[in-house]
C-alpha cells in the first residue's frame, strides 16, 4: 500500500471526520481518508464588528455541522468576512467547507488567507499540509507540516506525515529521524500510527543493512 494512503487511513481512524470525493490525480481515497482540524469558538469580549462577525460566524459553524447545508455555511462564512475581513477562522471553515465539497483547490486558497491573517494558527498549517499530501504535492505538503512543528514541537500528526513524505522523496535518514521522534511519544507508540511507524523504521533497517552489505562485498 503506498504510504500517503497508508498515513491518512490511519489518521482517520484517530481523529474521524468528513470525507470527500478524492481530487483528480491524488491517491485512490487519500483526501477522502484525510480529516481537517477544526477550529475553536470566538471568545464574545470582542470589539462590535468582530462581535457581529461572530454571531455569523457561529450560524455558519452550526450549518456546517449539518451536511446538507454546506453552501449555506459557506454563505454565512462569506458574510462573516464582509463585516470583518481579518476574522480568519472564517477563512479557515471555508477551506474545511470546499473541503467537503471537494474543491481542493479553494479550500487551499482559504487556508493560505487565513494564515496571511494569522501566521500562528497551526490548525491552517495542518490542513494545508492535509490539502498539499492528498494531491500528492510532497513539497508544500513538507512545508506546512514543518510549519506545524515549529509551533508545536512534537505534533503527532505533523511528525508521521513529515517521515512519510521523507520516505517517499528517498530522505531515509531523515524519515528515520522523524518516526523514532513520533514513536518517543507514548500516546503515538500505543496506537495504529505507532504500529505503522514501527513498519516502516523496521524496513529502513533493512535497506540500510542491504546497503552495509553491498558496501562489503
Amino acid at each position: 500500500m503506498h504510504g500517503k494512503l497508508r498515513v491518512v487511513m490511519a489518521l482517520a481512524v484517530l481523529l474521524g471526520g468528513c470525507r470527500a470525493p478524492a481530487p483528480e490525480g491524488a491517491s485512490s481515497g487519500t483526501a477522502a481518508a484525510t480529516p481537517r482540524a477544526s477550529a475553536p469558538i470566538v471568545p464574545s469580549n470582542q470589539p462590535d464588528r468582530t462581535r457581529r462577525a461572530r454571531e455569523v460566524y457561529l450560524r455558519g459553524v452550526a450549518l456546517l455541522a449539518q451536511d446538507a447545508r454546506v453552501d449555506e455555511a459557506i454563505r454565512d462564512f462569506q458574510h462573516a468576512l464582509e463585516i470583518d475581513p481579518l476574522f480568519h477562522l472564517a477563512h479557515f471553515k471555508l477551506g474545511i467547507c470546499y473541503y467537503q465539497k471537494g474543491e481542493y483547490s479553494l479550500e487551499i486558497t482559504e487556508y493560505k488567507k487565513c494564515l496571511s491573517i494569522n501566521p500562528q494558527y497551526e490548525p491552517a498549517w495542518l490542513n494545508l499540509g492535509h490539502a498539499h499530501l492528498a494531491r500528492d504535492e510532497l513539497q508544500q505538503a513538507r512545508d506546512a507540516y514543518r510549519r506545524v512543528l515549529e509551533l508545536s514541537p512534537g505534533h503527532g500528526i505533523a511528525l508521521y506525515n513529515l517521515a512519510l513524505i521523507e520516505f517517499d522523496l528517498k530522505n531515509e535518514g531523515e524519515s528515520e529521524r522523524l518516526f523514532r521522534a513520533f514513536l518517543r511519544h507514548e500516546t503515538n507508540a500505543a496506537g495504529d500510527m505507532g504500529e505503522r511507524a514501527r513498519e516502516y523504521l523496521r524496513d529502513l533497517d533493512r535497506r540500510a543493512a542491504e546497503r552495509r552489505g553491498q558496501a562489503g562485498s
